[in-house]
């Protein structure tokens, strides 16, 4: 630019017009050097890089957001679902030939079935937390018809490298006596590992939601502590037992309350993930149980909710959350 002005002042001072130097002097005068283009170069990549940058920080909020709706809706209708049916748990009408004794109310929690104890739960759906227990059907209430209901934790492993969650939902109508027995003279919980495993019983409502990697419950006496005992002074599972059929102690005041008995409140905990998170998960993730007294503390406690959250594989770990709620038995005061 400097030699194109240089060269139009030359030919002025020696009085020659010079042909289109107005042109030459305004093209000059708006060219850019190499240095700007690189110079704007550089700011446009930057701004570009920028953008990117913001776009994908905005889109990963986005997926993190909606993860969390996800996670606290599903929570929010399950906890809503399970407490309003759990209320209902009641003392069944006595069936003869157990019109007397009252051995046929059933509330069972993680109590798996053993030598010593047929009428506990089957193995395969403690997992290890699950809880079945017998409730009015509410179109045959007028009857006192009671059904069988239950709640536990299904994992299924058929896709190879893969291990998808299931809550799953047991429900057995009275009427339906070629696959269960709801009713029995010892009182035994309905030997329901075959008929469950296969799906076929006809009112068995099985797969109620993804998505929820493990279940937790405990029951709680009046005062809020977990029972770990049954009447007769013995635990029950490492104390995560309860068995209506064997009564319970108070752990605060050392009540004792006889056969049959429902606890004044049950504790209800569901650690569930978004449907991204559990694409990761490529084997069942079983919490350990140690007592009911760690259920709620900290990270550090092995056997407590959070140290299962926390041990997690990081993949896993930041996708999940854990939802809890009490349920009041109405009918554990008629007791």
């Amino acid at each position: 630019m400097i030699e194109c002005e240089k060269h139009s002042h030359t030919a002025a001072r020696m009085g020659h017009s010079v042909p289109g130097s107005a042109t030459v002097a305004g093209f000059c005068k708006r060219g850019f050097t190499l240095l700007e283009i690189l110079v704007a170069t550089v700011i446009l990549a930057g701004m570009v890089v920028l953008l990117a940058s913001v776009a994908h920080q905005v889109s990963d909020l986005w997926r993190r957001v909606e993860a969390e709706n996800q996670r606290r809706d599903a929570a929010r209708v399950l906890l809503h679902f399970l407490a309003r049916e759990l209320a209902m748990a009641s003392h069944p009408v006595p069936a003869a030939p157990a019109a007397t004794g009252g051995d046929n109310l059933q509330l069972i929690v993680n109590l798996p079935a053993t030598a010593d104890n047929p009428g506990g739960i089957p193995a395969a759906f403690c997992s290890p937390h699950a809880i079945f227990y017998q409730s009015p059907v509410a179109q045959n209430t007028s009857r006192g018809e009671i059904a069988e209901v239950g709640y536990f934790i299904q994992w299924d492993t058929a896709q190879p490298g893969k291990a998808l969650p299931r809550l799953c939902r047991l429900f057995v109508e009275p009427t339906d006596t070629s696959h269960y027995l709801v009713y029995t003279p010892g009182g035994n919980w309905p030997s329901a590992a075959a008929t469950v495993a296969t799906a076929t019983a006809p009112t068995y409502r099985g797969w109620l939601s993804d998505n929820v990697i493990a279940l937790w419950i405990r029951c709680l006496d009046a005062s809020g502590q977990p029972i770990t005992q049954n009447a007769a002074g013995e635990t029950l599972n490492s104390g995560y037992g309860f068995d209506s059929r064997q009564g319970y102690r108070d752990p605060s005041s050392g009540t004792v309350h006889l056969a049959p008995a429902l606890p004044p409140c049950v504790e209800i905990a569901l650690v569930v993930a978004d449907s991204r998170t559990v694409a990761n998960i490529k084997t069942p993730l079983i919490p350990t149980v140690t007592t009911p007294a760690d259920f709620g503390k900290d990270a550090a406690t092995p056997g407590s909710i959070l140290y299962f959250m926390e041990h997690l594989p990081p993949e896993i770990k930041a996708g999940v959350r854990l939802f809890s709620t009490r349920v009041f038995l109405s009918a554990s005061k008629q007791l």
